[in-house]
């Protein structure tokens, strides 16, 4: 049984990682072809600020961390959604963005913001979006020009969603692998064998509370979790959104139990950013079969008395 087990394995992780190669990038030499055309929109997931400071020409802005609505206390207007479908055809749609559009996500060069753009459109079932590996530093390496000041006003679109959850955890979703995770740690010892793995792709220091974010009224991570900051498999020293050889992150990530053969549920502090970045990674990059988001992040798990957390 344990042989077939590899067997399986070995197999899934050789078919995934032969469609999914390179899969959800785009080079800078590739955008700069595509830029100008009609039917593609460049969207920057940095903050206003940094967009005003320097984008891409012709870009529209789609802040990552603003794209999931919740109110003050981390409540999701529509979870597991970033959006209720309504608002999210409206916002995309009056960024000159239809269904037919290509929509090439960035932000400077580290990927997180960039990824939260790709996953949101992935969740409304677009799924004609790349992510610009580099980012503007390399947009501006290869040649391209870049402006400044506010978002142009595009003629609007009409989009149409088209929700697809299956890239989503929710918080039940959360719950049941962290009980799955802490009684088989409990019971054994280790976690060795485990059907789940949880990220937390945030800072050590927001793990273990040091530092609390915004409104959320407890630091700390769910039970059970690997902690396993983003940056640590970032392609930042190549100055990439994700490293030019992402299989040399592969034995890293199974020396941390991350191994193919587990549902895998990724989470930062609001979903579209770090956990987005881990998405893109496992799935898109490496091949991953089973990867999800907890679109909620720590914002709506950290506000939830009901719900177990370690420090």
């Amino acid at each position: 049984m344990r042989q077939l087990m590899a067997l399986l394995t070995a197999l899934i992780m050789t078919a995934g990682g032969l469609m999914a190669k390179g899969g959800g990038l785009i080079s800078a030499e590739e955008a700069l072809k595509l830029h100008g055309k009609s039917d593609v929109v460049f969207v920057m997931g940095d903050s206003l600020e940094n967009f005003k400071e320097g984008h891409i020409p012709g870009s529209q802005h789609m802040e990552s961390h603003g794209l999931q609505c919740t109110d003050f206390v981390g409540r999701m207007e529509c979870p597991p959604l970033y959006m209720c479908v309504d608002e999210a055809e409206e916002f995309v749609g009056e960024r000159g963005i239809g269904n037919d559009t290509l929509v090439i996500a960035y932000d400077d060069y580290r990927g997180p913001n960039a990824t939260g753009i790709y996953h949101f459109f992935l969740i409304y079932g677009h799924s004609n979006v790349k992510i610009l590996n580099g980012g503007l530093e390399a947009w501006k390496a290869a040649g391209g020009e870049v402006a400044t000041g506010e978002p142009r006003k595009p003629a609007a679109k009409r989009f149409s969603a088209n929700v697809d959850k299956r890239t989503i955890a929710t918080k039940a979703d959360m719950l049941e692998a962290s009980n799955h995770i802490t009684d088989l740690i409990d019971r054994t010892g280790s976690r060795e064998g485990a059907e789940f793995a949880l990220i937390d792709t945030r800072s050590m220091e927001e793990a273990i509370a040091g530092r609390k974010v915004d409104n959320v009224a407890r630091g700390g991570h769910v039970p059970g979790a690997t902690l396993m900051e983003w940056i640590q498999i970032s392609g930042q020293d190549e100055m990439l959104s994700y490293p030019s050889d992402p299989e040399v992150l592969r034995e890293r990530l199974e020396r941390a139990g991350i191994t193919p053969d587990k549902t895998i549920y990724t989470y930062c502090h609001v979903g579209a950013g770090r956990g987005s970045y881990y998405y893109v990674l496992l799935h898109e990059l490496l091949g991953y079969p089973n990867v999800k988001v907890y679109t909620g992040g720590w914002n709506e798990w950290g506000n939830d008395m009901n719900l177990p957390i370690r420090r």
